[in-house]
């Protein structure tokens, strides 16, 4: 009998090879038979196959397994020369072996991260070094023996290798507003890092991060020494509040940002008062509150000392100040140390336009300009003070009614008429007639027929007026 051979793959698991039926002994010698077998990998992977040849007759089986990709390839959107790149590792059995990777720009392919079929990289993560500019993907490919299963690409990642511009001489921590800034010197390094010694070339300075919306003033511009450097002096900003950084620029240059720095408010130079435009007529203080506030000469809020600041009004009525809303007269409000405001009510008795006048020691004060409007009517009283009237005629003159608050200032009313019991026949009082500028005008009033001992009464509300007695003849 010839002899038999069972072979199998060396890259198949010792189990695929336990897996094989022996030929049985019944067929003749001399017959030769061979069994093919391909592995195809599931849907999704990279195809992995295994081949084993056999003499003799009969059938066999065998156990298959496939290597899955890794998952996630990731990119940055935008890079220097050196690309991080990373991935989720082939889950599942057999396991991977390592992996290599391979970078994609268009149509072309290269290996990547020094990695390589025979140099793979055991972690799920690589930097590629030294990337030429352009927009690349990349591929990761696991490998377990002669088998391997490659990812799907990675987005897109575009590699910009431009020269740099750093900060050598970075802004102080802290700067007042409206003075210079400490000098700041930039330098040119090339992409690799490296200075750049390069005389005469100009690099432009702003503002990066802005957190108060403020202004750069000074020389924006500088020009590079021979050692590539360019220094920026008389810099500053006008508007207080922490964690601004200046930004350096120059075209064909990736810019540099400085450390971040805080810009305090100068010493006070003036008040500014904010509060509500109009309030309604009283004896005490309830029109409020208003804020004043001590600014230095752009604007920011000063915490520093103390400061007294005397309250006035132009108005002729009976004017008041108090700290809180109807409470203790004052003459003067206090901004202590440690704060930038202090708060005030005003109360006023006379209707009308006023303004607000404010006095402290070297500081300038804007008037504050108030509308005071009238209280709720207080009073009605008939204009004029004689009323006559004939009959089928209209009441000439027309009959007038003034509505009036607690303070004499003219009020809003709608204003109605009736005529006294024994006087029914009065015509031209069907509506309510509106107080405008606190006068309610009654027109049309008109008795059809004589009338003895008439009375015309004006109400609004709870108020109420009587006129004179006439006669109607």
């Amino acid at each position: 009998m010839s002899g038999r051979r069972n072979t199998s793959s060396p890259e198949a698991p010792h189990g695929f090879r336990r897996g094989l039926v022996l030929f049985p002994r019944t067929f003749g010698p001399g017959v030769i038979a061979f069994v093919a077998m391909v592995v195809v990998a599931l849907v999704g992977a990279t195809a992995a196959s295994a081949y084993w040849p056999a003499s003799g007759t009969g059938s066999t089986t065998a156990a298959v397994a496939t290597l899955a990709p890794p998952t996630n390839v990731t990119v940055p959107a935008t890079s220097a020369s050196n690309v991080p790149v990373s991935w989720t590792e082939s889950m599942g059995t057999p396991a991977s072996a390592g992996y290599y990777v391979t970078r994609v720009t268009g149509a072309t392919s290269m290996l990547a991260c020094g990695s390589g079929p025979a140099a793979l990289i055991a972690g799920t993560g690589c930097t590629d070094t030294s990337v030429p500019e352009g927009t690349h993907q990349y591929v990761v490919t696991a490998v377990h023996l002669s088998w391997t299963a490659s990812s799907i690409a990675s987005g897109n990642v575009t590699v910009d290798n431009r020269d740099t511009i750093n900060f050598i001489v970075q802004p102080g921590a802290s700067v007042t507003a409206g003075s210079p800034v400490q000098s700041v010197t930039v330098e040119l390094r090339t992409a690799l890092g490296l200075k750049l010694l390069l005389a005469g070339a100009e690099v432009s300075i702003g503002i990066g991060n802005n957190p108060a919306g403020g202004s750069l003033s000074g020389t924006l511009t500088a020009t590079t020494n021979i050692w590539g450097e360019a220094t920026f002096a008389g810099l500053s900003l006008n508007k207080a509040d922490t964690g601004y950084t200046l930004i350096a620029s120059r075209p064909g240059y990736s810019g540099g940002v400085s450390t971040p720095f805080t810009v305090t408010a100068a010493a006070a130079t003036q008040l500014m008062v904010t509060g509500p435009a109009w309030g309604t007529a009283s004896a005490t203080a309830t029109f409020g509150p208003f804020t004043v506030q001590r600014q230095d000469a752009y604007g920011n809020p000063v915490t520093t000392g103390s400061t007294d600041v005397a309250l006035a009004s132009n108005s002729t009525g009976a004017k008041v100040f108090a700290l809180t809303t109807g409470g203790a007269t004052v003459a003067s409000v206090t901004i202590p140390a440690g704060a930038s405001s202090a708060s005030f009510y005003y109360g006023d008795t006379k209707a009308g336009s006023a303004s607000l006048i404010f006095n402290a020691t070297g500081l300038s004060a804007a008037p504050k300009p108030v509308t005071v409007s009238a209280a709720s009517a207080a009073s009605l009283v008939f204009s004029p003070t004689l009323i006559t009237a004939e009959k089928n005629k209209a009441i000439s003159p027309a009959v007038l009614v003034m509505a009036a608050d607690a303070f004499g200032n003219p009020a809003e009313a709608a204003v109605t008429i009736h005529s006294s019991s024994n006087c029914k026949n009065l015509k031209g009082n069907e509506t309510p007639a509106i107080a405008v500028g606190g006068t309610a005008t009654f027109s049309a009033l008109m008795f059809n027929g004589k009338a003895s001992a008439c009375i015309l009464t004006a109400t609004f509300a709870l108020l109420s007026a009587d006129s004179n007695t006439f006669e109607v003849p």
